[in-house]
């Protein structure tokens, strides 16, 4: 086992070095030359991230070239609703967190059963969907999130970075590479990367480390109550994983990353209870729905899956829902339809449960009844992106080309950074004979999931497309301009 995640950390870590070493030096061009060599003497004070030489700009195109190389590298959860619900969630306290300069976050949900979070430079969050699993409460969940948060806000990778300057490179490979090994299931392996990384720091510089994650729960924990919840929720949540690491013999893989002392635990529990206007638990009537429906997707049966869900005491409506996921996995699909109108009838206005018939009647191919449900989700909410990728789907089961290529042109607008948004395109103007948008949109995809070279010779063949098809010239300016950004950015990824 341990040469099999020796292998993957060694091939992960060359990959990775080869992009991030192009990109370091595209960095390194950026840095004025006196700053980059000079001596530390200190290392910077917490809290004082304006007089870091990395910039905010350089850390996001750090972070978008990770994102890009993570794609193509783990099995990520493609949810639109759940998609959907978790970046409402981060937008809703990343505007409660006053030193996020980052405002514009990407979320990689991580089809993972275990415990785990993180976050990268450049405002981007990954977050397995064990943690759904693990967290019963909205609040609980959130607290992971908004501890994450805190650590882009303070920007601590960067700080960490300049702490150890004389192998700052070295040491952002390393911790970036262990971070993606990590999150694709091989822990051990990752953390490993990561601590033979910081090896090479001094014993000062590690306490600093530690100081990091004292200082994000600190930042999480004001962003939660500002927020809305609970402070109550970071150190019950601290309990349970120290709970689930006594019991079991080894912790959650988020603790091998984000080390939990007994002293830690206690502090975040003086600072919530110093906290005024305490809370009660918030179970959040759309989280218990999401985490009902991660439950029945990442546990093989729905028997297995009922069993996990009725440990805990769960809302009337969770229930509900779970009742009719377990009759669609013992196909029961009439019983499923009809649990799910109930709830409808029961809360008309609720836009996840309207959502949800929906999605039921599509599986089931009432193609004209999922029609009538899904402009009832309209009226509602217009630009829901569940909703519009659902029927976007739905116009692809009935070969309906050119009506869902107008969805997903619809959605690529209103989500640019989303691959599965133009791998969706990109079918459907294949199939209804738009190969100008065909290829463009391949190009969206490929360079959203690092494969840039792909993606300018996708551009070649829209312009010669264009060009075939006598399209204005202004078309194919266009096409030539895009392919113009995209080599930029290749320039700062790949050399």
């Amino acid at each position: 086992m341990m040469m099999q995640q020796n292998t993957l950390l060694m091939a992960a870590c060359k990959s990775f070095r080869c992009w991030l070493s192009s990109m370091m030096l595209a960095l390194v061009l950026l840095l004025p030359a006196p700053q980059v060599l000079a001596e530390v003497g200190e290392l910077p004070s917490l809290g004082l991230t304006s007089a870091l030489e990395i910039s905010v700009h350089q850390e996001r195109l750090l972070g978008q070239g990770w994102l890009r190389q993570f794609r193509a590298q783990t099995r990520l959860y493609q949810d639109p609703l759940v998609q959907d619900y978790t970046e409402r969630l981060l937008q809703r306290l990343a505007t409660y967190n006053t030193g996020l300069e980052q405002k514009e976050l990407d979320l990689v949900l991580v089809n993972q059963r275990q415990l785990n979070a993180f976050a990268v430079p450049g405002g981007v969050v990954g977050i397995n969907t064990g943690l759904f699993l693990f967290a019963a409460y909205e609040d609980e969940f959130a607290s992971v999130a908004a501890h994450e948060l805190a650590h882009i806000s303070q920007r601590h990778f960067a700080r960490r970075v300049e702490a150890s300057r004389g192998a700052q490179w070295t040491a952002m490979a390393g911790i970036l590479a262990g971070i993606l090994v990590a999150s694709q299931g091989h822990a051990d392996a990752g953390v490993a990367a990561i601590a033979g990384t910081q090896a090479a720091a001094i014993q000062s510089q590690l306490a600093w480390s530690r100081s990091y994650e004292q200082e994000a729960d600190r930042i999480g924990m004001e962003t939660l109550v500002a927020a809305g919840y609970s402070p109550e929720a970071m150190p019950r949540m601290f309990a349970q994983m120290q709970r689930v690491a006594s019991l079991s013999g080894r912790p959650p893989e988020f603790l091998l990353t984000h080390p939990l002392t007994e002293s830690r635990i206690a502090d975040a529990q003086a600072r919530a209870d110093q906290m005024s206007g305490k809370r009660a638990p918030i179970r959040g009537k759309d989280y218990e729905m999401i985490r009902t429906r991660i439950i029945f997707n990442q546990i093989g049966s729905a028997d297995d899956a009922w069993t996990l869900f009725s440990r805990q005491q769960a809302s009337p409506a969770a229930e509900i829902y779970a009742q009719a996921l377990r009759a669609r996995g013992e196909n029961q699909p009439e019983r499923a339809l009809e649990l799910l109108q109930q709830l409808v009838k029961e809360e008309p206005e609720w836009l996840l449960v309207q959502y949800l018939v929906a999605e039921e009647l599509v599986r089931q191919k009432q193609w004209q009844a999922a029609a009538a449900q899904l402009d009832e989700l309209a009226l509602y909410a217009p630009g829901y992106y569940p909703a519009l990728f659902l029927r976007g789907e739905m116009h692809m089961q009935l070969q309906q080309w050119d009506q869902a290529r107008r969805i997903f042109q619809q959605l690529s607008q209103q989500r640019p950074g989303d691959p599965d948004v133009w791998f969706q395109l990109a079918e459907a103007a294949g199939k209804s004979d738009r190969q100008v948008q065909l290829h463009q949109a391949r190009a969206e995809y490929f360079q959203l999931t690092g494969r840039f070279r792909q993606a300018s010779s996708q551009l070649d063949l829209a312009v010669e497309q264009a060009r075939l098809q006598d399209q204005p010239w202004g078309v194919q300016a266009a096409i030539r301009e895009r392919r113009r950004e995209l080599e930029q950015q290749r320039s700062l990824m790949e050399f």
